[in-house]
């Protein structure tokens, strides 16, 4: 059973991002761009709306608001993978040849990653919808009161106790989608699967490593830019719910009042984010391969 190297990993992935910061930005800025501006106007809809909603109490303006949303999601997870074969495909198969500051690719490949995404998203909505029925049989079955919110908190006991399970699940199905997409033309689950036996640990520990500080960072930006409060959970307010709509409208609106800056940071901080994400599972992926030579 080959076993990924952590710390190799990782500082290749570190190192890749940073001293080849340039390389990232080329590969990524165009799909970013785009990304960016979407997220900016479907971000800044969605939160008028959920503040004209919650006061009016109306939340039929929603619907076309959440449309354009998914919409969008699709659209954005394609780029992402635009991003995600780019970041590998420069790992796995280096060309000094390719343009150096616009490189942008959406074909076959790319959607075939798409593709396999969209199917651990459908497993993971799957598990939920399971999840939430089981809640739903098991309030009626045990004669729990509370309704609605006596299902919650048993779905919620559910999905806490299969979370051991579903972790491993996801993380093989998904760490190696873009390089199997790459190497074998398919959609990469079944070989993201296959290459992932045994590594669990190892991936999550990776994951961890490149993913939290730039996530923490991203996290530290948007309290510096929002204030402190904006990690107040409020649950004093847990059981007062003309209060807890207060806050949510407050906090919606203080939001989009500072939706461009906030964006703008996840701008900058992006090339340092998915170059460390993407290219961690790549070098991953070609240590792996060497090792099998």
């Amino acid at each position: 059973m080959k076993k990924i190297p952590v710390g190799r990993t990782i500082a290749a992935a570190y190192r890749f991002t940073f001293a080849g910061l340039e390389k990232v930005i080329a590969l990524i800025w165009l799909p970013m761009i785009v990304i960016t501006i979407g997220d900016y106007f479907t971000s800044g809809a969605m939160l008028s709306g959920r503040a004209f909603a919650i006061e009016s109490g109306d939340s039929a303006g929603m619907q076309p608001v959440v449309a354009a949303q998914f919409g969008f999601a699709v659209l954005e997870l394609v780029l992402l993978c635009v991003i995600g074969i780019a970041i590998t495909r420069e790992i796995l198969s280096p060309m000094e040849q390719r343009p150096s500051f616009f490189r942008f690719s959406l074909g076959m490949t790319e959607l075939r990653a798409a593709g396999g995404l969209i199917g651990v998203y459908l497993f993971v909505v799957l598990v939920s919808v399971v999840v939430v029925i089981a809640g739903l049989l098991l309030a009626g079955a045990l004669g729990k009161g509370g309704g609605d919110q006596a299902a919650i908190r048993l779905a919620v006991f559910i999905f806490m106790v299969a979370l051991p399970v579903l972790v491993p699940i996801l993380a093989r199905l998904s760490y190696f989608i873009f390089p199997a997409v790459l190497s074998d033309s398919k959609f990469g689950l079944e070989a993201s699967w296959t290459l992932t036996k045994g590594n669990v640990l190892r991936i999550i520990a990776i994951s961890l490593a490149v993913g939290l500080p730039p996530l923490l960072i991203g996290q530290l930006a948007n309290v510096f830019v929002l204030g402190p409060e904006t990690l107040n959970p409020h649950l004093e307010l847990w059981n007062n719910k003309a209060a807890i709509d207060r806050a949510a409208v407050e906090q919606a609106r203080q939001m989009a009042a500072h939706l461009p800056l906030l964006k703008g940071i996840e701008f900058l901080l992006a090339p340092f984010f998915y170059g460390l994400v993407f290219s961690a599972p790549a070098f991953a992926f070609k240590f792996l391969s060497e090792r099998e030579d």
